[in-house]
């Protein structure tokens, strides 16, 4: 068995996590283990897909939703034939962790090594946007956000709060509604279409977003489907009023909120409108983005949909 884990070395992470890890698969003699470590921003897509190519059996993402998005994109930029790619495992040690919780996955190193030891993976879905104007690829494994939520992506990635995660990202939700110019975004699959004023889109895997905010409490990440929850000329004062509500996985019930299946949607707007992926900006609409059905295999308890 030979297994890489891929360390984001964010807050120092390597210090806190590498002696338990190290400790563990000495005790449970897992084969051939090799931590490889990020170095700044976006490392972990070169590390992964370099790790894939040499071959191994699991590649485990150490950090948040933005570790295990760079070492997705990492695997499937390499030469690799799909049949020959890694599992990939997740010790969610992120600001947010939002995948995990749809996946049932908690940051307990001796659950992740249980999970590999009985090899406990599931065939899941991603998900892959195709830029129209610069023709780049992007995937992701939980949720692609258009319109406000890419905005705050930016944003956060150059903030910082000594309050934690969760009112970090609250107060910048709060900042972008206040700043926030709705766009005038069209959306088209094969079964339905919609078009106005756009605060914000989810095109969603996974069911959560934004620190444990359900935005997509129907989204199952192996049904082949997105579920998209579409919040159009919605007020700050309509979406505190739903916040609990939405953090609760509870469908908002506005005429401006409205919530569909697709397996593709098209994107378009003649404004300047971002498009982010797993809380990583990405570019602008028009974009093309399509689910991939059982696309990897990842370690998640089996009971899990």
């Amino acid at each position: 068995m030979n297994i890489v884990f891929v360390i984001n070395n964010k807050n120092n992470r390597l210090a806190k996590v590498l002696p338990g890890l190290r400790k563990y698969c000495r005790e449970i003699q897992l084969g051939s283990v090799q931590f490889i470590i990020t170095q700044r921003k976006k490392h972990a897509i070169e590390l992964a897909r370099q790790a894939a190519e040499k071959g191994c059996d699991y590649m485990i993402a150490v950090g948040g939703d933005g570790t295990l998005n760079e070492v997705i994109n990492g695997m499937l930029q390499s030469n690799n034939p799909t049949n020959e790619y890694p599992t990939i495992g997740l010790l969610p040690l992120g600001s947010a962790n939002d995948f995990a919780r749809t996946a049932g996955i908690s940051n307990s190193i001796e659950e992740l090594m249980e999970l590999i030891q009985s090899s406990a993976s599931r065939k899941i879905d991603l998900g892959k946007i195709i830029l129209q104007k610069t023709r780049e690829t992007r995937y992701f494994i939980n949720i692609a956000g258009v319109g406000l939520g890419a905005e705050i992506a930016q944003n956060l990635e150059q903030s910082s709060s000594v309050l934690g995660p969760g009112f970090n990202y609250f107060r910048h939700i709060i900042k972008g509604f206040l700043s926030y110019v709705k766009k005038e975004v069209s959306c088209t699959s094969s079964t339905w279409q919609w078009k106005g004023r756009l605060l914000q889109m989810t095109v969603a895997n996974g069911r959560y977003f934004g620190n444990a905010i359900c935005i997509a409490p129907d989204a199952r990440i192996t049904d082949g489907l997105f579920q998209v929850s579409i919040f159009g000329d919605l007020s700050i004062w309509d979406y505190l009023k739903n916040y609990g509500n939405l953090k609760k996985g509870v469908k908002i019930n506005l005429p401006q909120v409205c919530y569909h299946d697709a397996r593709e949607v098209l994107i378009q707007s003649n404004d300047s409108c971002s498009i982010e992926a797993d809380g990583e900006y990405v570019g602008l609409a028009p974009a093309v983005i399509k689910v991939m059905p059982k696309a990897i295999s990842f370690l998640m308890p089996p009971d899990v949909q």
